[in-house]
């Protein structure tokens, strides 16, 4: 019989995914495969001189890419968190 160990991970070891960095474009690729920094500011560009070369469909991918990658998270929960009560 083998136990496993459990190690207990302090929020001061979470490093945070900044945004505008390498790290964000790899971690948005999972919900973007087929999206690159680069190709989602050529389909916005493209798609403003010619409507015709891109379908909406890509554009509102490629602009939902661009927000998730240029913008910093922000908490919007104003309740505190949730508390045990000492007995």
């Amino acid at each position: 019989m083998t136990t496993k160990t459990q190690t207990k991970v302090k929020p001061t070891d979470v490093k945070g995914i900044k945004p505008k960095t390498p790290e964000m474009a790899v971690f948005l690729m999972a919900g973007y495969p087929d999206m690159t920094v680069e190709k989602a500011k050529q389909i916005i560009k493209e798609r403003q001189e010619n409507p015709a070369l891109w379908p909406y469909q890509m554009l509102e991918r490629a602009q939902a890419f661009l927000a998730a990658y240029e913008t910093q998270a922000v908490a919007v929960d104003t309740e505190p968190g949730w508390k045990r009560k000492e007995t």
